[in-house]
């Protein structure tokens, strides 16, 4: 596989770049979000639309590498053998938290698009804001998560 092991990691380009991605989004978020409270609703959506659809196709092209790998046992057999426990404990946290972070996140998303308007904010807007907080929370903790389980796989 090209870019088989990025420098100073045995980390390759789709781990690495999922990874960057994942520590992007919630900065990413918190940039979209000001974008809504300067009433900017339209790009604020462009912006978290985009997002979303990037961070799917990066753990989708993450997971496939994880299956061609033999799957997620795979990823943490390089985790030092002292580890190995903490390294399994922190990646099912990391999977149960990404997967309803993201599934929040869609549904957060396909609500909002069928309830824009031109009169915003309107009912919608404080339930919107409250599970757009509760995204993020999951987003960040999915960041400094898999800060951890790529330095299991990767780097120790």
């Amino acid at each position: 596989m090209p870019f088989e092991d990025m420098p100073g990691t045995r980390a390759d380009l789709i781990s690495t770049l999922t990874f960057a991605l994942t520590l992007a989004t919630p900065l990413v978020s918190l940039w979209s979000f000001r974008l809504a409270r300067r009433r900017e609703h339209a790009r604020h959506r462009r912006v978290q639309t985009a997002l979303l659809l990037a961070c799917f196709a990066s753990v989708v092209a993450f997971e496939v590498r994880i299956l061609m790998a033999g799957g997620s046992g795979s990823l943490i057999a390089g985790a030092p053998p002292r580890l190995l426990v903490a390294a399994r404990a922190l990646l099912g946290a990391h999977i149960i938290v990404a997967v309803l972070a993201y599934l929040g996140w869609l549904m957060l998303l396909l609500m909002s698009r069928r309830r824009f308007s031109i009169s915003l904010p309107g009912a919608f807007s404080r339930a919107h804001r409250r599970a757009g907080w509760a995204v993020f929370a999951g987003l960040a903790f999915s960041a400094a998560s898999a800060t951890g389980m790529y330095l299991f796989a990767f780097v120790l």
